[in-house]
């Protein structure tokens, strides 16, 4: 009795979450990097240069609180952090580390342009992902992590956030030099805004936004002059907070007033 072939036939195994909506996945990947994320990444870099006192009459770090306590004190604050910031921000850092670890560059074989856009892409997004864990713990969580004061509810954010820049003190005794984190917060911020421009580019792309080749050279060339000028903003920021002197307040900081004693 010859036995069926059907019966022998393998059958292939299931396929994953991630298999089953490849597609899906990638479009919500590319779509929190520009909306949420990088509405974001804007507002918050305006803000940050108000510090520098561009475009008002008041002083810098008088505008820089104004601007802060006015978002601080939006309505449902928690749940515009944790649904527009905070869970879009995991999947796309998370998510986009599974791409990177599963994809392959080939910018040494093909060094063309596009290649080491791609290849800059997932370097800035191992280096953004990084400096946000670590902004997010200086400045959102101190309170909670023992690294200072809490920042939403402060009288004086722009002392604050001169403070974490100047005499950043994560542990007990031992201050990191400010030249060592103001150069880590400009890694940071050059990282996190070729990582959005360059993520503008390829959403148009992938979204089927620009098409053609002179429709893509436009977008990208628009895309890096979004990118100059928030890594404008943020230098401005930086450099407001770097000259700044201490507050006459010094209790706005724990390490602050233990000097003043």
């Amino acid at each position: 009795m010859r036995e069926n072939p059907l019966s022998t036939a393998t059958t292939d195994p299931p396929r994953t979450f991630e298999q089953r909506h490849h597609f899906l996945l990638r479009k919500l990947h590319s779509l929190t990097g520009i909306v949420p994320i990088g509405v974001f990444l804007i507002e918050h870099l305006l803000t940050n240069s108000l510090a520098s006192g561009w475009a008002s009459s008041k002083p810098g770090p008088e505008r820089f609180n104004e601007a802060v306590h006015s978002l601080h004190n939006l309505p449902y604050l928690w749940a515009l952090e944790l649904f527009g910031i905070f869970l879009p921000l995991a999947f796309h850092a998370l998510y986009g580390i599974r791409i990177a670890m599963t994809s392959q560059s080939n910018v040494r074989a093909y060094p063309y342009m596009d290649n080491r856009r791609y290849t800059l892409q997932r370097i800035t997004g191992y280096i953004a992902f990084f400096f946000v864990i670590i902004h997010l713990m200086k400045y959102r969580f101190a309170h909670i992590v023992g690294w200072g004061p809490e920042f939403i509810g402060s009288e004086d954010p722009f002392e604050i956030t001169r403070h974490g820049l100047q005499a950043w003190e994560p542990f007990t005794g031992f201050v990191v030099p400010a030249w060592i984190t103001l150069g880590f917060y400009l890694l940071g911020l050059w990282a996190a805004c070729y990582h959005f421009a360059n993520g503008i580019w390829s959403f148009c792309v992938s979204w089927g936004i620009t098409v053609g080749e002179r429709a893509q050279k436009r977008v990208g060339m628009a895309a890096a002059g979004v990118g100059v000028v928030l890594f404008a903003w943020g230098c401005m920021s930086l450099y407001a907070f770097a000259k700044a002197e201490p507050a006459e307040n010094a209790a706005a900081h724990p390490t602050a007033m233990r000097e003043a004693e």
